[in-house]
C-alpha cells in the first residue's frame, strides 16, 4: 500500500499464518486510522485462539472502511481473484473466505461463526449427453446490511438484496429474490418474517 497509508498502521494482524503472499491489499477509503482493519483477534471462546490464516495467490483485496475479522478465520485468494469488503464488515470468529473469481461484500454485512463463502466447487461436473463442463465459479455478490446466522454456506452465483437476515444454516446456492428486511432460513432460503432488520445501533444482548 502507498507509504502514507502504511505509515497509519491500519491493518492489525494477531497470530497470522501466511501460506502466500502475492497479489495486493487496497484501502479504498478517505478516512484512515491506526487499527482500522483488525484480523485474527481472539475475540469469542467458542473457536480456538489461532489467529488467521492468509493465502493470495495473485488476486486483489479491497478494504473500503473498518473491518474486523476474528479468530480461526482463514482466507484463501486465487490468482485473478477480487475480494472487496464493504465499509464496517465484521467476522467475530471462524470464517472460511474462498475466491478465484470474485466475492463483494455490501457495507455493515455480519457474518457469523463457522460460515464458509466460496465462489468456486473447484470441480466443473461432466454432461454425458455433450461431453461439455459445467461451470464451477461464479461471482457472488452480498447486498448492504445482509446478517448471516451461524454456519451458512455461501456458494458461487449467490447475489442479495440489501437489509436480509440469513438464519442459522442456511445454504445460499442461487440469487435470492426476496424485498428488502426479510428474514430467510433454510435450504434453499423462504422468507419466513419480513419488516425485521438488526439494529446495529443497540446490539448486545446480556447475559444473566
Amino acid at each position: 500500500m502507498p507509504f502514507n497509508q502504511a505509515l497509519k498502521l491500519p491493518i492489525l494482524l494477531y497470530k497470522p499464518y501466511f501460506k502466500e503472499l502475492k497479489g495486493k491489499v487496497v484501502i479504498d477509503s478517505s478516512n484512515i486510522y491506526f487499527g482500522m482493519i483488525r484480523m485474527g483477534f481472539w475475540s469469542t471462546l467458542q473457536y480456538p485462539n489461532s489467529g488467521i490464516a492468509w493465502e493470495n495467490q495473485g488476486g486483489t483485496v479491497v478494504f473500503k472502511g473498518n473491518c474486523m475479522i476474528g479468530n480461526a478465520a482463514s482466507i484463501s485468494i486465487g490468482r485473478k481473484a477480487y475480494i472487496e469488503f464493504g465499509e464496517n464488515f465484521k467476522n467475530n470468529a471462524a470464517m472460511k473466505l474462498i475466491s478465484v473469481r470474485s466475492v463483494i461484500f455490501g457495507k455493515y454485512t455480519r457474518i457469523g461463526w463457522d460460515v464458509l463463502v466460496m465462489d468456486t466447487g473447484f470441480h466443473p461436473l461432466v454432461i454425458m449427453r455433450t461431453g461439455k463442463q459445467t461451470k464451477a465459479s461464479s461471482p457472488i455478490k452480498i447486498g448492504d446490511y445482509n446478517w448471516f446466522g451461524s454456519k451458512c454456506c455461501i456458494m458461487h452465483g449467490v447475489e442479495t438484496p440489501k437489509r436480509c437476515i440469513f438464519g442459522l444454516g442456511s445454504v445460499l446456492t442461487k440469487k435470492i429474490e426476496c424485498e428488502p428486511y426479510s428474514l430467510l432460513v433454510g435450504t434453499p432460503p423462504k422468507v419466513v418474517k419480513t419488516g425485521i432488520y438488526r439494529d446495529y445501533d443497540n446490539d448486545t444482548e446480556i447475559i444473566e
